[in-house]
């Protein structure tokens, strides 16, 4: 650790949650571009990405710009603003199929306001999720799916005929099908060729409600989504991460129009800070630009295909699932589709790599199973330094191993 790091430890002996943070990761001190800094101002070119959100990389310009000019006008959260009806109709651009939008403080929050809608429009308590879709932070948890009292049911994730099947003995009780199309438990597994149009069909046959979290392949996979990817239109999509750019908002999506939220008593449906209306619209501003996908494409194809050529070259097994600037790292031989693939990883080998690559300036999940991101302001240095310091990790490792 630096001589900062330490100080800092030193004194945070109220705050445990940050020493243990500290030791296992580094304590940031800015981020600006592609990299993070920590307090000793050691730089890291990075791929953890805020979980999906800096799609236009840290500290853009024309975002903290914008930022800037609804800071001084001083309104705080909790009160309607114009920006609420602008970012309507700058979203409408991108996702023309949707006829109604429901703007929330975080994208838990969207979560939980779309469950009360769906439960109270269908009459129906019970939701299915993707066992590896990403954690819903709402409602009774996933992982308690075999207990029958639990509303929130886990189906195998892209077994397409088990999740029909489970749509059709289920119909009378589901009030929706939620999916994670990018499987963000088990890091990255896409869905399969037409399987998104399959379930779409299914639910729409069953009279159940298809839920499309989009909360990190919104805007970020494709311009509109998981959804405009696949060439379906969800009932009800999430969107979070990339939408905010780092500054927490929830948007909801419906296919209807006019729809109106379900509240309790006095209750209000809360509003996203003006600040976070603010950086989503300047987000979509730079979105428009078909050269930031693009962009985003070639450099997440040329980082993967140097890793895997890498890996190849030291006799490494690996295997790279991507959608888009979406990446995930197996060290395995075998495809990853699904929990067992993950399982058959070699965990241990994974966190080897990482944790080499993070004492060179590199940083990528430290669990295996987790996704790690590219953002349009990672340059094509930003990625043959990567490739240098992989290189450097794998031929240590190597002669680790050696006999």
């Amino acid at each position: 650790m630096g001589q900062r790091l330490d100080e800092l430890m030193a004194k945070a002996e109220t705050v445990p949650i940050l020493r243990a943070g500290g030791e296992n990761s580094l304590v940031a001190q800015k981020a600006e571009g592609s990299r993070v800094f920590d307090v000793d101002n050691a730089g890291y070119i990075d791929y953890l990405g805020a979980g999906g959100a800096t799609i236009v990389g840290f500290a853009n310009q024309f975002i903290l710009d914008a930022v800037r000019k609804v800071l001084h006008t001083g309104i705080p959260e909790g009160f309607h603003v114009p920006q609420e009806v602008d970012l309507a109709e700058t979203l409408s651009q991108f996702l023309p199929r949707v006829k109604s939008w429901w703007f929330c403080r975080n994208q838990d929050e969207a979560f939980r306001h779309v469950m009360r809608w769906a439960r109270r429009t269908t009459g129906k308590k019970h939701f299915l999720v993707l066992d590896g879709g990403a954690r819903l932070r709402v409602g009774a948890p996933a992982d308690l799916a075999d207990d029958r009292s639990n509303p929130i049911r886990q189906v195998p994730g892209w077994d397409v005929d088990r999740i029909i099947a489970a749509l059709t003995a289920g119909g009378s009780k589901v009030a929706a099908l939620i999916v994670d199309p990018l499987m963000g438990r088990f890091g990255v597994v896409p869905p399969p060729e037409g399987a998104l149009e399959e379930i779409t069909e299914a639910c729409r046959k069953q009279g159940v409600l298809l839920v499309l979290d989009e909360r990190v392949s919104g805007f970020r996979v494709h311009r509109g989504g998981a959804a405009a990817r696949a060439g379906i239109t969800p009932d009800v999509a999430v969107y979070g991460a990339a939408l905010g750019g780092g500054f927490p908002i929830g948007v909801v999506a419906f296919r209807e129009e006019r729809l109106e939220p379900e509240l309790e008593g006095d209750e209000m449906l809360p509003t996203p800070h003006p600040v976070s209306l603010a950086a989503a619209e300047a987000i979509l501003s730079i979105l428009k630009n078909d050269a930031v996908y693009e962009r985003l494409e070639e450099r997440t194809a040329q980082l993967v295909e140097g890793l895997l050529a890498l890996a190849e070259r030291f006799s490494r097994p690996m295997t790279i699932n991507r959608v888009g600037s979406v990446f995930a790292i197996y060290m395995t031989d075998e495809v990853v589709t699904d929990r067992k693939g993950l399982e058959r990883s070699d965990g241990d080998a994974y966190r080897r790599l990482v944790g080499g690559l993070l004492d060179e300036g590199i940083l990528l999940p430290q669990e295996p199973g987790k996704a790690a991101f590219v953002s349009s302001a990672h340059g094509a240095k930003d990625v043959e330094e990567t490739l240098a310091a992989c290189e450097q990790v794998l031929l240590r490792l190597h002669q680790e191993d050696l006999p």
